[in-house]
């Protein structure tokens, strides 16, 4: 084998440093530069992306707190606005309330009026009725007549001492 042979060392070892010399040129004239533009373009590019990126995220940071201020005054207004028309809805059943509270007050005031009055008309129809019987009654038990008056006054004064007992 020849590359094993010492009378071709020499003339390997030339032909070695002069292709490395050629391949170190052609790599540091041609190749070097271009991967290093690469790479300072690359580089550029990641920083001004990164420069990008911080105004963005500062932009969204002013953004998220914009947006947190005018969530905390939205709350605030709606909660402000609930409380007005809450206390104007109790104001306005309030006063829906004591209106209805007077209204049925006087109906109940007015029955009642009623109620006593056709208690009281009851009252008298029943009054006239048993005295016109306690007279016939007198009348046919013992054959005597009997004053209206009498009877009258003689009725009245036992139904006074029913309200009485009914009453007190």
């Amino acid at each position: 084998m020849p590359q094993l042979d010492i009378a071709f060392f020499l003339p390997q070892i030339f032909w070695l440093v002069v292709i490395f010399a050629v391949l170190y040129l052609f790599v540091a004239k041609s190749a070097a530069p271009k991967i290093a533009e690469v790479l300072d373009k690359r580089q550029s590019r990641i920083a001004g992306d990164l420069e990008k990126a911080e105004l963005l995220q500062a932009q969204a940071d002013e953004a998220r707190i914009a947006h947190e201020k005018a969530v905390e005054e939205a709350r605030a207004k709606a909660t402000i606005t609930i409380s007005a028309k809450r206390e104007s809805i109790k104001a306005q059943v309030e006063a829906d309330y004591n209106a209805l509270s007077v209204k049925l007050n006087e109906k109940a005031l007015k029955a009642e009026k009623n109620i006593q009055e056709a208690k009281d008309k009851a009252l008298f129809e029943v009054q006239n009725v048993a005295s016109d019987l306690c007279k016939d009654i007198v009348a046919r038990i013992s054959g005597l007549s009997v004053y209206d008056a009498a009877v009258a006054d003689a009725v009245g004064a036992e139904f006074d001492s029913v309200k009485e007992k009914s009453n007190g």
